[in-house]
């Protein structure tokens, strides 16, 4: 029978792609301007952002993973990572990466560690489920400065996305079955150098390692590009033919039922889709600090449907599935906006902030750089404090479920 409901499952999938991609061929023809300007602004985007920002790190993570330089960092960080995230040492490289480079690398390095056999396909999972993030750059200079004008609400951002991802990432963790592990003979360093050791033996010669490193990355590149040109078409597709209207109407209606502000409709609606155009949409409102940090920040935890294919295409063709991906951005979704909250309203900083619009005018004048330096300076102190609000409410909250863990057993 489960079978057959896979079955099913996988023909109204099919169906549903085959109707969407008809939907689209015909709008491309009735809208072609809309279509156009979809595809410029996605090319645009992926040719001066994210292949600059991304492929080198697709190349340098390669080369590592090739030099035993991975496998020699996860001997020395296995005490850390088993009882924190029950996950091999290896799996720091991809926590790190993943927390630092942005979308998706942190599913093509759980791809890549369970190719090298240096996880399980469990573990790859969970892997994958957390360690897909906004770079810190992206949080902090694109959206809090670029499109909101203050670096605190960056900061804000940051701690929550950040501390969403790593509270998910400890849940599953301690909630998951833990396999019985061999006991460690010789000291941490002698195994790390053992590690190491083994790669070298194995190792491709220096031509053929960069080559494959290169090719392998240009491959990821391409394909994110792919998926950002086909998402911004759609969504600019379903703005020309006022279905997008129709959807921010019906979810204006919702968001005003319960008590929302019903300007958060087309943010809302923009981001289930494309996470950037939802954040602009977001920074054209005139909101409060605090509802427009929730509301970012359940935007950046959801990731939009277009990153979302992204991660899922990145794994395909694997044994690791991205569905705990899919169901953990909810969950961070649900927890960045919580954490966003608690942050902004907590911090006496953020109470007077609580009266001005996140899109006030800027303080000072001159040059881009004179007023990011500005809002950096100005947004100091209020880093340190939401910062370790932020760090308090990880300690504790991972704490708990560590104490919840050892009472079960």
């Amino acid at each position: 029978m489960q079978n057959s409901l896979e079955k099913n499952g996988g023909g109204f999938l099919s169906l549903l792609l085959a109707v969407l991609a008809c939907f689209l061929a015909v709008s491309m023809l009735i809208w072609p301007e809309a279509s156009y300007r979809g595809a410029s602004f996605g090319l645009e985007l992926w040719a001066t952002v994210l292949a600059p920002s991304l492929l080198p790190f697709f190349i340098i993570a390669e080369i590592l993973l090739s030099l035993g330089i991975v496998a020699m960092v996860g001997e020395m960080v296995e005490p850390l990572m088993r009882p924190l995230f029950n996950l091999p040492g290896a799996a720091s490289f991809v926590v790190t990466m993943g927390f630092t480079s942005g979308f998706p690398m942190g599913a093509v390095l759980a791809r890549r560690l369970y190719e090298e056999r240096l996880c399980t396909r469990e573990e790859g999972e969970r892997l994958a489920a957390f360690t897909n993030n906004s770079s810190p750059l992206f949080i902090l200079a694109a959206v809090g400065v670029g499109m909101f004008r203050h670096a605190s609400l960056g900061v804000v951002l940051a701690v929550s996305h950040y501390c969403s991802n790593l509270l998910f990432g400890v849940f599953l963790g301690v909630f998951s079955p833990r396999s019985k592990q061999p006991p460690v003979s010789g000291s941490v360093l002698n195994n790390s150098i053992r590690a190491i050791h083994a790669a070298w033996k194995k190792k491709k010669p220096p031509g053929q390692l960069l080559g494959d490193a290169v090719r392998a990355g240009i491959n990821s590149i391409t394909l994110i590009g792919g998926f950002i040109v086909f998402f911004a078409v759609l969504t600019g597709v379903l703005q020309a033919s006022g279905l997008q209207a129709r959807i921010e109407a019906a979810l204006g209606a919702v968001l005003t039922s319960i008590g929302l502000h019903p300007s958060l409709k087309a943010p809302l609606a923009t981001g289930f889709w494309e996470m950037t155009l939802g954040l602009q949409e977001l920074s054209r409102c005139d909101l409060p600090f605090t509802p427009t940090a929730v509301c970012a920040s359940v935007i950046l935890g959801w990731s939009g449907l277009s990153i979302q294919a992204q991660v899922a295409s990145v794994l395909a063709g694997s044994e690791i599935k991205p569905r705990l991906y899919c169901y953990g951005r909810i969950v961070q979704s649900v927890l960045a906006g919580a954490i966003a909250f608690l942050l902004s309203v907590t911090g006496h900083v953020a109470d007077s902030l609580a009266a001005v619009p996140a899109c006030s005018a800027f303080p000072v004048k001159g040059s881009p750089l004179v007023v990011f330096k500005y809002h950096l300076v100005y947004g100091f102190w209020h880093t340190c404090q939401w910062s370790l609000l932020g760090m308090a409410a990880v300690v504790f909250v991972s704490g708990s479920i560590l104490c919840l863990q050892k009472i079960k057993k």
